[in-house]
C-alpha cells in the first residue's frame, strides 16, 4: 500500500483508544493476557497464540458448513397429510415474491450473503499474509473485513428458528432439517473465528511504502494537571489521528492527510458530521417505529377467515407454559430494545452536543451496550420470515408477511446505522486540558 507523503506516523506499539482518544504505549503481551485503555476500559489488543493457523482451520470448516448449511432443507412440516419445507434461501425467497423486497434483500444479505463474504474474505487474508510478500489486496480486503462481520447474523437467525419452531408447533409437526444443526455448528464455528482472528497481526505483516523509515514521534503521553497527577492526553491533544480500519496513528501534515499511510482509508480526527449522521438515522428510526408496533407484521389465513398479528399480538401468540421463555425473548428483543436503543442514543446525542463533562464512563459504556444489542432486534423478522416461508398449506392455512414487517427492519438497520454513525470519542472530547486522570496498569 503507497504511503501518503504528508503522514507521520507512530508504530504498532502505540494506540489511541477508538472509544475514548488516549493515546498510550501497549505493553508486552503475555499469553492470556489483554491490554484495555487506561481511561475507559476498552480493550486494545489480546494476545492470541498462532492466530492466523487457527483462523484458516476454523474459516475452512465454516465454510464447509455453510454450504450444506445453504444446500439442505432446514425446516418441515406436516399437518394433515400436507408437507412443507424451506432452507435459509427460501426464507429470503418467499418474502421477495410477496411484495416485501426490501425485507427480503435484507434477510438475504444478513443470512446468506454477509456470512459468505466474512468467510470468505477471512480465507483469502489468511492466504495472502501467509505469503513472503503479502499483496497489496490484502489491505482492501481488511477495509471490508468489519463491515461484513457486523452485517453477518447467522446467530440472530438461529435464535430466530428457535423461536419460529415453538410458534409453529402450535399448528402442525416440525420437523427439523439437516441444515438447523449444521446452521448451530456454523454459529460455534464463526464465534470461534472471529475470537481466533487477530487483525494487528495481520497488518504487522501488511508491507507498505515507508514502513521502515523512521517512524516515531517525540511525544509526551502524560501531562500533569494542577495537583501533580498524571494524566493522560488523547490523540486529538497531539495532532495524531487514528485509521479505523487498521488503527495506526499518524500525524497530518499539509492538506492532503486525509488518508491513513499504511492501509489507503479515509481519516479523519472525529467522523465528518457524525451528529448530523446520528440524529438524521435516529429520527427516521423513531418515526418508523411507530407503524411497526402497529401494523400487522403476519397475515394468517385459514378456512375461518385471516387474522393479522402485530408485534405485541405474536408475543401474547408465544406466552404459556412451554414458550414463555421464547416469547420474553421476542418481547425484549423486538420491543424493549428497540424503544431503549432510541432512548439511550437520544440520550448520547445531547449529552455530547451540550459537551457534558460528567459520567464519561458510564456514558461510553452505555454505547458499547446499544453497539453490541443492536443487532439481536433482528430476531423478530427472522422469526416472521421463515413461519410465512414454512407456513404454505394452501387451501388449510397459510402465513403471510404484513406491511409492518417493513417498518420494524428499518428500525433495526437505522438505529445500527445511527450507532456507526456516531463517533464515541465526542464524549469524551470535554475532558481534553480537564487532568482527566488515568488508571495505574492496562492490563487485564
Amino acid at each position: 500500500m503507497a504511503a501518503s507523503a504528508y503522514n507521520r506516523f507512530l508504530t504498532d506499539d502505540f494506540a489511541a483508544c477508538p472509544d475514548c482518544d488516549l493515546l498510550q504505549r501497549l505493553p508486552v503481551l503475555e499469553p492470556q493476557a489483554a491490554a484495555v485503555c487506561r481511561r475507559c476500559g476498552r480493550e486494545l489488543r489480546r494476545y492470541r497464540p498462532d492466530s492466523l493457523n487457527r483462523t484458516l482451520a476454523l474459516a475452512a470448516a465454516a465454510a464447509t458448513l455453510y454450504v450444506v448449511a445453504n444446500a439442505v432443507p432446514m425446516l418441515g412440516l406436516t399437518v394433515v397429510g400436507r408437507e412443507a419445507e424451506t432452507t435459509v434461501f427460501g426464507g429470503a425467497w418467499h418474502l421477495l415474491q410477496n411484495d416485501q423486497r426490501l425485507v427480503g434483500l435484507l434477510v438475504l444479505f444478513t443470512a446468506v450473503i454477509a456470512p459468505a463474504v466474512q468467510i470468505a474474505l477471512t480465507l483469502a487474508v489468511i492466504a495472502g499474509v501467509s505469503r513472503d510478500h503479502p499483496p497489496r489486496w490484502v489491505a482492501r480486503l481488511m477495509r471490508l473485513h468489519p463491515t461484513a462481520q457486523t452485517w453477518s447474523m447467522i446467530e440472530v437467525m438461529m435464535l430466530g428458528v428457535l423461536v419460529a419452531l415453538v410458534k409453529i408447533a402450535d399448528y402442525a409437526t416440525v420437523i427439523p432439517g439437516l441444515a438447523l444443526f449444521v446452521i448451530g455448528g456454523l454459529v460455534l464455528l464463526l464465534a470461534a473465528m472471529q475470537a481466533s482472528f487477530d487483525p494487528a497481526e495481520v497488518w504487522r505483516r501488511v508491507t507498505w511504502v515507508g514502513a521502515r523509515d523512521s517512524s516515531l514521534l517525540p511525544l509526551e503521553l502524560e501531562a500533569t494537571d494542577a495537583d501533580g497527577r498524571a494524566v493522560g492526553r488523547s490523540a486529538l491533544e497531539l495532532g495524531l489521528e487514528r485509521c479505523d480500519t487498521c488503527g495506526l496513528v499518524s500525524q497530518p501534515v499539509g492538506a492532503e492527510s486525509g488518508r491513513c499511510p499504511r492501509c489507503g482509508a479515509a481519516i479523519e480526527f472525529r467522523k465528518a458530521e457524525a451528529f448530523q449522521r446520528a440524529w438524521a438515522f435516529l429520527i427516521a428510526a423513531a418515526i418508523c417505529y411507530v407503524p411497526a408496533n402497529l401494523l400487522p407484521v403476519l397475515r394468517t389465513t385459514t378456512d375461518a377467515g385471516t387474522d393479522s398479528d402485530t408485534i405485541l399480538q405474536g408475543v401474547v401468540l408465544l406466552w404459556s407454559p412451554r414458550g414463555w421463555p421464547l416469547s420474553l425473548i421476542v418481547l425484549v428483543a423486538s420491543i424493549v430494545i428497540p424503544s431503549a436503543k432510541i432512548a439511550a442514543l437520544a440520550y448520547l446525542l445531547i449529552t455530547a452536543q451540550r459537551g457534558s463533562a460528567v459520567s464519561f464512563n458510564q456514558r461510553v459504556r452505555l454505547y458499547r451496550t446499544v453497539e453490541f444489542i443492536g443487532r439481536w432486534s433482528m430476531v423478530d423478522v427472522f422469526v416472521d420470515t421463515f413461519t410465512a416461508a414454512l407456513i404454505q398449506l394452501q387451501p388449510l392455512m397459510s402465513v403471510e408477511p404484513g406491511p409492518g414487517l417493513v417498518f420494524f427492519a428499518a428500525v433495526v438497520v437505522l438505529t445500527m446505522l445511527a450507532v456507526e454513525s456516531f463517533d464515541p470519542r465526542l464524549i469524551w472530547d470535554p475532558a481534553i486540558g480537564r487532568g482527566f486522570a488515568t488508571k495505574e496498569a492496562g492490563y487485564a
